[in-house]
């Protein structure tokens, strides 16, 4: 099993010509790479309205008017209020995520093949990335029901866990020890949970507020316990993994001319609420 040796662990993302494909027809790596080439969210334009009509003016006959009725005292006074702008709905790319795992050889952390064996001593990373913006959240399986919280940290931006697109975050940090596997031979388990916003489930678990939205730094205030229940994290599983995931196992040249080994996951839900789910199994031998 993993042992860590440093108190609490820290902190654990195709152009326009992809973009005219069918959402089924692209592959994980594809709808990454679409999202991370995307521009920004934004607000769809809305409809020209129409100047209102000049209604013509009728000549009445002058009526008898009436004192006017003494007011109710409680009687609500409602304020008639402007007219609001209509919903205006936004754009989003598929949501999608690469992971990859770094194991240490020599003095240099490495990636590997995902379903590398992994031997007693072994020390290794997990490096994430997101196509977009979200909030991500990294849970290590134990075999007591519990799954300890790597990812959001209070050692690690006051425990924001809000991820940036295209930017890369590696857990446990490159300045804090990695993972060992120790003696006991199994498999480690590890899922990875980034959605568009936040997940009410896993907030008010992990946040002393538990309130999604978290505008002030009040808000981002980690509880104190850091483990979620078996049953949490199944339930979240169980409603994450219905969903259209598509995975894909990629060993080859990265965008930026190197090669990498990552695996990719993405969903092809394109609303504000769109996340996934992703079990990391890492065999120990």
């Amino acid at each position: 099993m993993f042992q860590r040796t440093f108190g609490i662990l820290v902190c654990l993302g195709a152009g326009f010509a992809l973009a005219q494909k069918a959402d089924d027809e692209l592959t994980a790596r594809q709808i990454f790479d679409l999202g991370v080439k995307a521009p920004a969210a934004v607000p769809a334009k809305k409809a020209p309205t129409a100047p209102p009509k000049s209604v013509p003016t009728v000549k009445t006959r002058p009526t008898e008017t009436r004192p006017a009725e003494p007011p109710v005292a409680d009687r609500p006074v409602i304020a008639r209020s402007p007219d609001r702008p209509p919903m205006q709905t936004v754009a989003y790319a598929p949501l999608a995520l690469k992971y990859s795992i770094l194991q240490k050889k020599g003095e240099q952390f490495v990636e590997v093949d995902p379903d590398t064996e992994f031997r007693s001593g072994d020390r290794i990373r997990v490096r994430v990335e997101a196509n977009g913006p979200g909030f991500l959240y990294i849970v290590l399986g134990g075999s007591s029901g519990q799954w300890k919280v790597l990812f959001p940290s209070k050692e690690i931006n006051a425990g924001d866990n809000r991820v940036d697109k295209a930017k890369s975050y590696t857990i446990p940090p490159e300045n804090d020890p990695a993972f060992l596997f120790d003696e006991t031979a199994g498999v480690e388990k590890v899922s990875l949970v980034l959605s568009r916003s936040p997940e009410p489930d896993f907030e008010k678990l992990i946040y002393v507020a538990g309130d999604p939205t978290r505008t002030g730094r009040e808000k981002m205030i980690m509880a104190r316990a850091d483990t979620i229940s078996d049953s949490v994290v199944g339930g979240m599983r169980e409603k994450m993994l219905s969903r259209d995931l598509v995975f894909e196992k990629y060993e080859g040249p990265a965008p930026d001319g190197k090669s990498e080994k990552a695996v990719y996951a993405a969903t092809r839900d394109k609303s504000a609420d769109a996340r996934l789910f992703v079990d990391l199994k890492l065999i120990h031998k």
